[in-house]
């Protein structure tokens, strides 16, 4: 599959036009640094004031600088495959493309070792079953009342149809599960008060607009 950029990354990529060589050196440290600590809105900030750009804009060429090497690692391109479509982009210094090249084809190897180091199992939650429990008093305290949520999450990597045996209430709880089955699944058991409760809760609702944000699609997007 040849190495392209796509319109989205070209129209991100517009102020690298501008930049000096060595900021956009400057910008590719920090697209490098973005994979292990996340954006840096205080350098995107700097940069921008200089050369009359905004924050967003910083971020997204950045972005953007992410997603083609990541596509160049798909491709397995090599420098002259990346080095081609940067050279047909209109308003580019030969020294900025050289450095954009530079960059992809450098950084390749640590993209496909995180990937192959990471090993991800991304578990989907296929079951949920939970109880509220209140203790009232005990020996130690005349007055007490504390109040628990019980939950027990059943997990899966595996979204085909032996998810139903997690489902099927027929089933013989004290029979075998197949050893398949016990790869790609696991099961949790969490107890936790009603405070930290509404505290994971605001969590989860916080991470799921940012799986919704611009930059988080950009990221899906390159990936798959």
């Amino acid at each position: 599959m040849p190495f392209v950029i796509k319109n989205l990354q070209k129209s991100h990529l517009e102020p690298l036009k501008v930049c000096e060589p060595q900021d956009v050196i400057a910008l590719c440290k920090i697209a490098f640094d973005y994979l292990s600590n996340g954006p840096q809105e205080h350098i995107y900030e700097a940069i921008g004031k200089k050369y009359s750009l905004t924050p967003q804009e910083v971020q997204q060429a950045v972005e953007a600088l992410i997603s083609i090497l990541i596509e160049a690692t798909k491709c397995n391109a090599d420098i002259n495959s990346v080095k081609k479509p940067l050279m047909q982009l209109e308003g580019y210094k030969e020294e900025v493309t050289d450095i954009l090249a530079q960059f992809v084809t450098s950084k390749k190897k640590f993209i496909e070792g995180s990937i192959k180091s990471a090993n991800i199992r991304a578990y989907r939650l296929v079951n949920l079953e939970w109880r509220l429990e209140v203790r009232l008093a005990s020996r130690a305290l005349m007055k007490q009342s504390q109040v628990f949520v019980t939950m027990k999450l059943y997990l899966h990597t595996e979204p085909k149809n032996e998810n139903r045996d997690l489902l099927d209430d027929s089933r013989n709880p004290n029979e075998d599960i197949h050893e398949d089955e016990k790869r790609n699944r696991k099961d949790l058991l969490i107890q936790t008060d009603l405070s930290s409760l509404v505290y994971m809760i605001q969590s989860l609702e916080e991470a799921l607009m940012e799986s919704r944000s611009r930059r988080i699609r950009n990221i899906v997007a390159a990936i798959h």
